[in-house]
């Protein structure tokens, strides 16, 4: 019973952890997508080779003859998002505005919260 237990918690701590990567990993996509990068299925068994030696959940930037292209590889859906220098740009623009709104709602989450002073309030200010 006293092994069962770590292994539980750990098995816990995985499951969230993985939920947590999946979570972010969902969102990058999403904000890739809105930034005008194009989806591409791997669905030839060239593509899944090349789609294999890609580090997976990662923004790869890549040089094809005068042009550069940034790519982010989804090996458990079994795609590639593909975009150019402007959608790249558009892309860490819309994570700088993300950021903004997070840290915005945080900071009005923590004005509204009763008792963040300790019961004390906000000692008149």
């Amino acid at each position: 019973m006293k092994t069962l237990l770590p292994l539980a918690l750990a098995a816990a701590l995985l499951t969230g952890c993985a939920a947590i990567q999946r979570a972010e990993n969902n969102s990058t996509e999403q904000l890739l997508t809105a930034a005008g990068f194009r989806v591409l299925p791997a669905d030839t068994a060239q593509k899944q080779a090349k789609l294999a030696e890609l580090k997976p959940y990662t923004i790869a930037r890549q040089i094809r003859g005068n042009s550069v292209y940034y790519i982010y590889p989804d090996d458990q859906n079994n795609f590639v998002l593909v975009g150019d220098q402007a959608a790249y740009s558009k892309y860490q623009n819309l994570v700088v505005q993300q950021q903004l709104s997070n840290q915005n709602l945080m900071a009005a989450q923590m004005e509204t919260t009763p008792g963040m002073w300790g019961g004390w309030g906000y000692y008149g200010y």
